[in-house]
């Protein structure tokens, strides 16, 4: 049965949703930028009245449940729920999600794992359900199969497998203590599992859909998504060995890393190839920032395959440098690039000079940070110490994150409050001529 073209007011609430949506994506994301940049002035400086710890939860909760959450999940309903509108249940899901996230960015730094943080946490829980829900049955109802709805539909259900992590924490470390190596696992089967399978799978079935909307017709092997998937799930090991090491968990991990090196080969060169096709067309600065955002993916692959080598295995989880370089390639290198260039391609977020001004000093910021970190890892490694005064350049290269995000921000706010701006603040103090 053909679906039925919405209404005119149903296009324009849905419209206003998706405004809504990604602002309060950019407004998380400033949150996480400014919690970012405390995290790193403790190692030159004092924070009084928050620990380190704290801060650091707030920051990764901001991260993926408010800016990489709202973010994916607009990426998804902006390219596949266009016939099937759920305006209603939508809304209440963004409510419900805004409602979590404010309070995780403030109880964390405040209270750490507490009353308030567990809950707003638990509510997010509720959010990301319904926002499942919904997304799941439309994309049922729309009959549709592709490689995209493929992606689009795990991105969602791997978001899903991820919490039940987060609800296992809670007995295991009651029962067997937060030492137990089962308590590290249930936190390591939500990062990879949200990091690897939802974030990376909602952007790749955004990308996709978005070149198939251009014309562009590309043909994937059959067996493409299989080899993909079942990588999702072999180089899980790697996590778990980290806490409970074993030769057997190794060789998983290694035959993961494989097929996730041929999986993505064959998902990326068609891919990468139709995004040099001349056939698309818009600003030229978002395209950009799809290509390197799919270059990062790529190194983010060939990083990990590196691990098939036991010393560089070894190294991947106990040097903390090259965790957090890692976290952020996949998060900011991969995800938010790819993720950017979707909404500013359909108009979602503002394409104007101040905006790609924000998001080249964005740009900036990650590939220095990232080079720091990767590099100071590497001396670590090589028992060579600090790169001198490291942490003072990771304080003022980190500032790039949020000043690139004040532009963006007023880029993308500015022509709506610049009115109300105009009504409330210049007009009272207008005095008439005699």
């Amino acid at each position: 049965m053909k679906a039925q073209s919405p209404d005119k007011a149903t296009v324009l609430k849905w419209n206003s949703l998706i405004t809504h949506w990604v602002g309060w994506a950019l407004f998380f994301f400033f949150i996480v930028s400014l919690l970012g940049i405390a995290l790193r002035y403790y190692f030159i400086g004092v924070v009084p009245g928050f620990s380190f710890n704290d801060l650091k939860h707030g920051h990764s909760h901001a991260a993926m449940l408010g800016w990489a959450f709202l973010a994916a999940s607009a990426v998804l309903i902006i390219f596949f729920t266009e016939k099937h509108r759920r305006t209603g249940i939508c809304r209440l899901s963004l409510i419900l999600n805004v409602i979590a996230v404010l309070g995780m960015s403030i109880s964390f730094p405040l209270e750490g794992y507490g009353l308030f943080s567990i809950s707003f946490s638990t509510l997010h829980l509720g959010a990301a359900y319904l926002f499942a829900f919904a997304f799941l049955r439309d994309l049922r109802r729309s009959g549709e199969k592709s490689l995209a709805i493929s992606f689009a539909r795990w991105s969602v259900i791997w978001m899903c497998i991820s919490t039940i992590g987060l609800w296992a924490i809670a007995p295991v470390s009651a029962t067997l203590g937060c030492l137990h190596p089962l308590y590290f696992m249930s936190i390591q089967w939500f990062l990879h599992f949200q990091l690897i399978g939802w974030f990376t799978f909602a952007v790749i079935a955004g990308l996709i859909r978005y070149l198939e909307f251009n014309g562009k017709e590309m043909t994937f092997k059959p067996y493409t998504f299989p080899v993909i998937q079942l990588s999702v799930i072999l180089t899980y090991a790697l996590s778990v060995n980290w806490s409970t090491p074993s030769s057997v968990l190794f060789y998983l991990n290694s035959v993961g890393v494989g097929l996730q090196l041929y999986g993505f080969y064959l998902l990326l060169s068609p891919l990468y190839a139709s995004l040099n096709s001349t056939i698309l067309t818009g600003q030229k600065w978002m395209i950009f920032f799809l290509k390197f955002g799919v270059a990062m993916l790529a190194l983010r692959v060939l990083i990990q395959f590196a691990v098939v080598v036991p010393a560089v295995a070894e190294i991947s989880y106990t040097l903390r440098m090259f965790v957090v370089a890692f976290i952020h390639l996949i998060m900011m290198g991969t995800f938010t690039f790819i993720a950017v260039g979707l909404l500013g391609l359909t108009k979602n977020l503002s394409c104007v000079k101040l905006a790609t001004t924000g998001w080249l000093l964005f740009l900036c910021g990650f590939i220095i940070t990232e080079i720091l970190m990767f590099g100071q890892g590497v001396m670590l490694w090589s028992g060579l110490g600090f790169i001198p005064s490291f942490h003072h350049y990771m304080f003022w290269s980190s500032i790039l994150f949020p000043v690139g995000l004040i532009a963006i921000s007023v880029a993308q706010f500015g022509p709506a409050i610049l009115p109300i701006w105009k009504k409330f603040i210049f007009k009272p103090f207008k005095f008439r001529t005699i």
